[in-house]
C-alpha cells in the first residue's frame, strides 16, 4: 500500500520506517524517516522496519476518531460540514523539522484490504483547504476540466525518493520560484460569447468580470491568445494568502502553458506570457531528495528580495511528462522554514 512517488496526492499511506536518528540535545524524542519525510517521535516508540500509517502534512484528521483525539489540545478546526479536525502542519522540535504523523499500522485493523488509494477516504481524512476570499472563489460553474489539463498540484520531492535518480537522468530540469498565492487556470476558447474559461485549483468558475482572476485576464488580454491555449499560474498579492511577499495590488505568475493537453516548452511561450513567468532561477538541479529540501530552506524571494520564498518548482525543459509525476512535467520543493513561519 506504499506510495512510491507521483500520482494523485495520497494524504494517508501504509509505510515502513526507513531510518531512525538522534536529535541533538534531546533525550526523549528522535527522528523517524518515512520516504523523504522526517517525523519526530518518542524515543524507543518506533524502530527501523516498523509498519506504520503515515499522515502527510495538510491532512485534516477527524477528532471524532479516538485514535486522533490526543491531537485536539494541539489545535482544532471546524470544516464546512461541521466536522471537527486537527490539521497537520510542519513543526520544529529541538531544532528538528517534523512533518506529518506516524502511527502503528496495528492500530488500524479497519484498513485491512483497503486499496492504497482509498486509505484517506476510509479514515475520513481530507486535505485542509484554507477559506478562499469570494473575490477569488466566485460562483462554481462545474468540476475542474481535468480532461483538458491536469490540476496545478506538483508532487513534493519528499514523495519521490524511489524515482528521483531516474527523473534526473531522464529529464533536463530548471527551477522557478514557487509563489504562495491562489492557483488559476485559463482556457482560451476563441468563442466570441465565452472567450475565456477560468478555474480555481478544484473548480471551474463563472467568468464574472468582478472576479479577481478575470480582471487579471482582461489586464493582460489573455482572451486574444490562440484558441486552445491553456495558461496556468498563481494569483498573488493583496488579499491573497495574507500576501506574504508584501506585493502591492494583485499579480499573475505564469508557470505553465499548454495546448492539446501537452506542455509547451518555455522557449516557445508567447512573448506576453514569458513576461509574466514565475522567476526562473539559475540553480543546479539537486543531486538528492535531501539536498533538494535543504537547498530551498530559507531562500530569499526574487519577487520580493526582502522576503523569504515559499520554495521552487522544477520543470522539465522540453515539457516531457512523467508517469511518476501523474503525467506532469514538474515537481516541487517547499521551504520548511517558510512553512513554520507561514503555516
Amino acid at each position: 500500500m506504499t506510495q512510491a512517488g507521483g500520482g494523485t496526492r495520497r494524504l494517508v499511506s501504509a509505510e515502513v520506517i526507513a531510518e531512525i536518528g538522534p536529535i541533538e540535545g534531546a533525550d526523549a524524542i528522535e527522528r523517524a524517516r518515512v520516504r523523504g519525510w522526517d517525523v519526530v517521535v518518542k524515543k524507543g516508540e518506533m524502530a527501523v522496519g516498523d509498519e506504520v500509517v503515515y499522515f502527510e502534512i495538510d491532512s485534516a484528521l477527524p477528532l471524532s476518531d479516538e485514535r486522533f483525539a490526543f491531537l485536539e489540545p494541539r489545535g482544532a478546526k471546524t470544516l464546512a460540514d461541521g466536522a471537527k479536525v486537527h490539521v497537520l502542519k510542519t513543526a520544529k522540535l529541538r531544532g528538528q523539522y517534523s512533518q506529518g504523523l506516524v502511527l502503528p499500522l496495528a492500530a488500524f485493523p479497519d484498513l485491512a484490504g483497503v486499496d492504497s488509494g482509498g486509505l484517506a477516504e476510509a479514515l475520513d481524512v481530507v486535505k485542509y483547504e484554507p477559506p478562499i476570499p469570494t473575490s477569488l472563489s466566485g460562483q462554481v460553474r462545474g468540476a475542474f476540466p481535468g480532461h483538458l489539463v491536469k490540476k496545478t498540484d506538483a508532487e513534493r520531492v519528499q514523495n519521490l525518493t524511489e524515482v528521483y535518480e531516474r527523473l534526473l537522468a531522464e529529464g533536463s530540469w530548471f527551477a522557478t520560484e514557487k509563489i504562495d498565492g491562489s492557483s488559476v487556470t485559463y482556457i482560451v476558447t476563441g468563442d466570441e460569447q465565452d472567450p475565456i474559461r477560468i478555474c480555481s485549483r478544484n473548480w471551474e468558475l463563472e467568468p464574472k468580470p468582478e472576479l479577481t482572476g478575470m480582471k487579471i485576464a482582461q489586464r493582460y488580454d489573455l482572451a486574444s491568445l490562440p484558441a486552445g491555449t491553456i495558461v496556468q499560474g498563481e494569483l498573488y498579492g493583496e488579499g491573497i494568502q495574507a500576501n506574504p511577499l508584501r506585493v502591492k495590488g494583485v499579480e499573475l505568475a505564469v508557470f505553465g502553458v499548454f495546448r492539446g493537453g501537452t506542455a509547451i516548452p518555455r522557449a516557445e511561450w508567447p512573448e506576453r506570457l514569458a513576461a509574466l513567468s514565475a522567476p526562473v532561477l539559475d540553480w543546479d538541479v539537486p543531486g538528492s531528495v535531501q539536498e533538494a529540501v535543504e537547498q530551498v530552506d530559507g531562500m530569499a524571494s526574487v519577487v520580493s528580495p526582502s522576503r523569504k520564498a515559499e520554495g521552487v518548482v522544477w520543470h522539465e525543459r522540453s515539457g516531457k511528462a512523467f508517469a511518476e509525476l501523474d503525467g506532469r512535467s514538474c515537481w516541487k520543493a517547499i521551504s520548511n522554514r517558510y512553512l513554520i513561519k507561514n503555516g
